[in-house]
């Protein structure tokens, strides 16, 4: 990955008097809070052996006592235990007949010396198994499956539930159903407050919306921390599905936190990771563990980002692109620019547009989701495309 040449934590420090006296506007200017695969199946076992020779009190008796057991599901058990002849004549004479063979030996042994049956052969082949089936619909039974547009507010209701210093809106589910946690990184020195409209629509689709009360959120590591206090107290619904975004400094939180996330949770059954940065000032305020550009650069999941076309007011649109092109080259990742979109108040207008559609593809593989956050900008001219990398098409 090769990164600007220009000392970009050099210019971001000159803006740091203008930035502050800015954002500590933006508690005021804030929103009012209110198939299955088959099985290929084996051979079915080969019986027992031949029959040993009948001796001249009774009929030789029939093959080995079990045969081979056939593969799954089930091969035919080869030849029974095999039987002994039948009552013996009293001399075994030669050309009398012994008894009717046992089940699995074909004949019972000749009397007076005659061979004794061959053990049954075991079962049929088994049937190859059924193709395996396609994966179907990653949303099927689930229960946010039903909701299929993304426009004003979502159906479920919800209950603000604060612990500590995280600000937690649970949504009202059905028992047995567990969603993605999404949060949020308010801006340098603003409140959760600021963003409530965004963070209400976020728990009125369905998933637990999380926002970490701090000043300084930069380093992403509150997120963490957020999320650990929602699978612990509302583990019964939380799933380990990630969504993080935030703006401002909180949009460097919002990348951040995402390989926070990555690094605690990836490979855990079922987790999914998704980014959302708006308006993003890296190198800007409470740092990054190791820089911003070098974790930046360890993300493995996509990555969205926003910026005002030409600048916000504030954060210059090329600062947004500095932040997409510190990322692996590998990922998917998107860098719209917003025309007319300003700093402040909060994007929250932008926020609750993209947000929903995002997050639900990306984190629960909903395909009209996919075609609904890719025709925002196809049908709302005030979005262009800055920069994108591996897009990944809707099924």
């Amino acid at each position: 990955m090769t990164y600007r040449s220009r000392n970009t934590e050099a210019v971001r420090s000159g803006w740091s008097l203008l930035t502050i006296g800015c954002l500590m506007a933006l508690t005021a200017c804030g929103d009012t809070p209110t198939g299955d695969n088959g099985n290929f199946v084996g051979t079915g076992g080969v019986g027992g052996s031949t029959g040993g020779v009948g001796g001249a009190a009774s009929g030789g008796v029939g093959g080995v006592p079990t045969g081979g057991t056939g593969g799954r599901p089930t091969g035919g058990t080869g030849g029974l235990t095999g039987g002994t002849g039948g009552a013996p004549p009293l001399a075994g004479a030669a050309g009398d007949f012994g008894g009717p063979g046992g089940v699995g030996g074909m004949t019972g042994g000749v009397g007076g010396g005659g061979v004794g049956g061959v053990g049954g052969v075991g079962g049929d082949t088994g049937g190859v198994g059924g193709a395996g089936g396609t994966g179907g619909d990653p949303l099927e039974g689930h229960c946010l499956a039903d909701i299929t547009t993304f426009e004003g507010k979502g159906p479920f209701t919800y209950t603000a539930s604060p612990s500590g210093s995280i600000n937690m809106w649970i949504p009202d589910l059905p028992a047995g159903c567990k969603v993605p946690m999404i949060h949020l990184a308010n801006g340098t020195t603003a409140r959760c407050a600021s963003y409530q409209s965004s963070l209400e629509h976020i728990a009125s689709y369905g998933f637990i919306a999380l926002c970490y009360e701090s000043p300084s959120t930069g380093a992403g590591t509150q997120a963490v921390m957020a999320w650990d206090t929602a699978l612990a107290e509302h583990g019964d619904i939380a799933d380990l599905k990630f969504g993080s975004t935030g703006h401002s400094q909180g949009g460097q939180s919002a990348f951040c936190a995402l390989r926070w996330a990555e690094e605690k949770w990836m490979g855990m059954p079922g987790s999914k990771f998704a980014g959302l940065a708006m308006q993003p000032a890296s190198g800007f305020g409470t740092a990054c563990a190791g820089g911003w550009q070098s974790v930046y650069a360890e993300i493995v999941s996509p990555m969205f980002m926003f910026s005002g076309e030409g600048s916000d007011g504030l954060v210059p649109q090329a600062w947004v692109q500095d932040g997409f092109d510190a990322l692996d080259d590998g990922i998917e990742a998107y860098h719209w620019a917003k025309q007319g979109g300003a700093h402040i108040p909060p994007p929250n207008g932008e926020e609750m547009q993209i947000s929903i559609p995002w997050f639900r593809w990306k984190l629960l593989g909903d395909n009209n989701a996919c075609k609904a956050f890719k025709a925002i900008r196809e049908t709302d001219s005030t979005w262009t495309e800055a920069d994108v990398q591996n897009e990944e098409p809707c099924l």
